[in-house]
């Protein structure tokens, strides 16, 4: 059976939106006035596949009929996701900080 999520057209617009996170995300941190070296690129990479893993796997699992599962790898692959974004963010405003107190004390 043929569906929508199979299709080319849905990979297509799923490019769309993925090129338009990554460009929302770079305008963001420059009006903030937030450095992203490429180490700091590669981390939300990593981060955002890890995402993308867990939403795959909880997705995939409930489309076996798979509930135990899905509940138990959405806590737990939620839960990483969770704390690794906590500690990323806090990772992309290294640098950040120095800059404020720079201009403050101009």
């Amino acid at each position: 059976m043929h569906s929508f999520f199979t299709s080319g057209l849905f990979w297509f617009i799923e490019g769309i939106l993925a090129c338009l996170v990554v460009i929302g995300m770079k305008l963001w941190m420059e009006d903030r006035g937030i450095p992203m070296p490429f180490w700091k690129w590669a981390i939300v990479a990593c981060w955002f596949l890890g995402l993308g893993f867990t939403i795959a796997f909880v997705g995939t699992s409930l489309g076996e009929k798979e509930t135990h599962a899905a509940t138990q790898g959405g806590l737990i692959f939620g839960t990483v996701v969770i704390i690794t974004g906590v500690v990323a963010w806090r990772l992309l405003h290294i640098g950040s900080r120095s800059k404020k107190t720079e201009n403050d004390d101009a």
